[in-house]
C-alpha cells in the first residue's frame, strides 16, 4: 500500500528530527500545533523566507480547514517538498542577507542575537556565542556567506 503521504518528497531522519526541532521550538505553549506566526518562525529559522500571503498559501495547502493551525503531521507534508531548496546556495545566500542586517558582507554576534531575539528564541549571551563559534568556520571572529554557507552544508 503506498504511503499516506500526498508528496513524493521522502524526508530523511535528519530532515524529521531538523522538522520536529524548529516544530517544538515554536510549538510555545505545548499543545502540539503551530500557529501562523509560529508557522512562520519555523520556516525562518529554517531558512524559508515567505510574505504573509505565500505562508496562508502554504497552510492552505495541508490545512483541512481555515483556520491557520498546524499538527506536527501537516507541517512535515507542508515542508517535504520545501526542504530540497533549503540547501541550494542561492536560498542560503538570501537568508545570510536577511541576517547582515548592516549589510557589510558579515554577520556579527550582535547580528545572531538579534536574529534569536525576532526568532523568540530564549537564549543567553553563551549560548549566542557557541552559535556565532559554530558557525565562524575559519575563526576570524565574523560569519561571511562563505562560513554561513559552510556551516549549513556540513554534516550535523
Amino acid at each position: 500500500m503506498p504511503s499516506s503521504s500526498t508528496h513524493t518528497n521522502p524526508l530523511t531522519n535528519e530532515q524529521v528530527e531538523e522538522l520536529k526541532d524548529a516544530f517544538e521550538r515554536y510549538d510555545l505553549d505545548s499543545n502540539g500545533t503551530l500557529s501562523a506566526t509560529g508557522i512562520r518562525m519555523a520556516l525562518i529559522s529554517m531558512g524559508h523566507e515567505v510574505t504573509e500571503a505565500e505562508l496562508y498559501d502554504l497552510i492552505r495547502s495541508v490545512a483541512a480547514t481555515n483556520e491557520p493551525v498546524l499538527d506536527f503531521h501537516k507541517f512535515m507534508q507542508m515542508m517535504a517538498p520545501r526542504l530540497a531548496d533549503v540547501d541550494s546556495d542561492e536560498s542560503l545566500e538570501r537568508t545570510f542577507k536577511l541576517l547582515d542586517r548592516d549589510r557589510d558582507g558579515y554577520v556579527n554576534c550582535q547580528d545572531v542575537s538579534a536574529i534569536m531575539v525576532l526568532l523568540g528564541a530564549v537564549v543567553t549571551d553563551n549560548e549566542t556565542m557557541d552559535i556565532f563559534r559554530s558557525v565562524d568556520m575559519d575563526g576570524d571572529g565574523r560569519i561571511s556567506l562563505r562560513d554561513f554557507i559552510s556551516f549549513m552544508h556540513s554534516p550535523i
